[in-house]
């Protein structure tokens, strides 16, 4: 149940904030901890811990860990990871291609092909600019590829136009022929685009210009197989962040507090990316001065003084008849 008030009858009291949570309760409580910037903040979250929570429950180790250098007792604190509602959709990679289709195969489309009869591209969309690709385009959407195929005009000048507008708009430019060089290449790395293409001719000039170095059909393979799994294990990072989850572990430090068992063992962050953890709390400790020396900062601190908090509880009693 929800309520404005501490429900008496409730096996377990949890405090959706961390800032109203210091009344001590008969039953065991909790209370959900999240952006500590100032003294004040820890001070309180450190106090509360020591007199009336019994388990604090940080959105983050990084914040967990901040907490226990200030000196909270690690026995009052684990942290649950934030939920993700699961409805965000990761769009296709998009492969530009910006070329048109000879009929002795210059532009080796044939590798697309190859490539396709041997894995899955619906990762992929491919937005082909030139005619002849066709035969390409049935093979590569039988691979699961999305395909748009945009051909060409009697209006050179506006399909160049058409050129310009999506080319920025590619995540990757893929080039496959091994005649010299693609102008593609260029306009691709003036818009920024990452370059999949042939380490021949004046690609060979452009300093950092080649992205994925491909020549036959088993390096396009390897390259598309690569980019695809950068693309997942970013998906991969939150897919455990789910609401069954939150909830899960909630009920499980809850049932772990009424049985009197100790919290279990939260190892300290070694996840790449975590840095030096003394230097990261070194400068966040700089910061978290510098707050607290701000006006504002103290007469919020005074706004969360037991003594109100505790006038404000009688006066919710009353108004809720209780």
């Amino acid at each position: 149940s929800i309520t404005d008030v501490v429900d008496d009858s409730a096996d377990i009291v949890h405090h959706m904030s961390w800032a109203f949570a210091n009344a001590r309760t008969h039953q065991p409580s909790t209370m959900f901890i999240t952006h500590l910037d100032d003294r004040f903040k820890l001070d309180q979250v450190r106090a509360t811990l020591a007199q009336d929570v019994r388990v604090g429950v940080c959105m983050s180790r990084d914040t967990m860990e901040q907490l226990l250098a200030h000196g909270c007792n690690k026995a009052s604190l684990t942290f649950i990871s934030p939920a993700h509602d699961g409805v965000i959709r990761p769009r296709r990679i998009v492969i530009g291609i910006t070329s048109r289709v000879y009929a002795d195969g210059r532009k080796r489309e044939a590798l697309l092909r190859e490539v396709a009869s041997r894995m899955d591209l619906s990762s992929f969309i491919f937005r082909i600019y030139g005619r002849g690709w066709e035969p390409t385009a049935v093979a590569l959407e039988a691979a699961g590829a999305e395909v748009e195929c945009f051909g060409e005009s009697d209006d050179f000048r506006k399909d160049y136009e058409a050129l310009q507008a999506a080319i920025p708009y590619f995540d990757y430019y893929l080039y496959l022929g091994m005649d010299e060089g693609s102008l593609g290449t260029l306009d691709a790395l003036a818009a920024g685009v990452a370059t999949i293409v042939t380490p021949q001719g004046f690609h060979l000039d452009l300093l950092g210009g080649i992205t994925h170095s491909i020549v036959t059909g088993d390096d396009l393979e390897r390259v598309l197989i690569e980019v695809a799994a950068v693309r997942r294990s970013r998906v991969a990072a939150v897919t455990e962040f789910t609401w069954p989850r939150y909830a899960a572990a909630h009920l499980a430090l809850w049932d772990t507090i009424l049985r009197g068992l100790p919290l279990p063992e939260v190892r300290q962050s070694n996840e790449a990316g975590a840095g030096d953890l003394s230097a990261m709390l070194a400068l966040r400790g700089k910061q978290i001065r510098a707050n607290s020396l701000s006006p504002r900062r103290m007469i919020s601190a005074l706004s969360h003084w037991p003594g109100l908090k505790a006038a404000r509880r009688v006066f919710d009693r009353i108004r809720l008849g209780r």
